[in-house]
């Protein structure tokens, strides 16, 4: 796992981060819905506008291929980070600024980590779930102090949202760490949240 090796938080303090590099976590497929892809390129757009490197998980399908081309065909930089089995399946995506082999996919997420400052999860599956949680996990024990937030299009994340209230209010997590990510339905809000977001932990034990 890797951490931080300036760990500015302690219990009462905040910490606000300078985001250069955005990591963005998304499917391997496209989704049913046309706002996915639509609002991926978006993203992609915005992101090279404003001067964001894509830190992503290196692939060509689904709307990981539709974030590194949108971002690099708007002039932007893109950090493909893909694991050497998946590369070796033909998956990988070439035409990006940078592509980071690595031996694992727990190597992949720890690469993730170190790249961005930032993270944006897309609708995705399976995967793009298990690296928000890790994300947002790693966040709860102070491992990184960075915002994660997701792009909830068309209301993709309602449930898994609703799903870690439930945790909060069965007593599983503090309710304040549900503050530990952003729930937004634009890009706009995204980047505004962004700006104001303060990493601050409460005791982690509710009973």
């Amino acid at each position: 796992m890797a951490y931080n090796e300036n760990i500015l938080v302690k219990r009462g303090f905040f910490y606000m981060p300078t985001i250069k590099n955005v990591c963005v976590f998304c499917g391997s497929n496209h989704g049913l819905d046309p706002a996915f892809k639509q609002q991926t390129e978006a993203l992609g757009q915005y992101l090279a506008a404003h001067h964001h490197p894509v830190v992503y998980g290196g692939g060509k399908e689904g709307l990981m291929g539709t974030i590194a081309a949108s971002t690099m065909a708007a002039g932007g930089e893109v950090i493909g980070i893909i694991p050497t089995f998946l590369k070796n399946m033909d998956l990988a995506e070439t035409n990006v600024t940078q592509l980071i082999e690595t031996a694992t996919m727990d190597e992949r997420k720890d690469e993730m980590l170190r790249q961005a400052d930032a993270f944006i999860v897309l609708p995705g599956g399976f995967g793009t779930f298990e690296e928000f949680t890790t994300m947002l996990s790693w966040s709860q024990l102070n491992v990184h102090q960075k915002p994660i937030a997701l792009f909830n299009i068309n209301h993709y994340f309602d449930s898994l949202v609703e799903m870690m209230q439930t945790c909060c209010d069965q007593g599983f997590a503090p309710q304040a760490n549900m503050d530990l990510f952003i729930d937004a339905a634009t890009i706009d809000d995204i980047f505004t949240q962004f700006a104001n977001f303060h990493h601050q932990l409460p005791y982690k034990y509710t009973n």
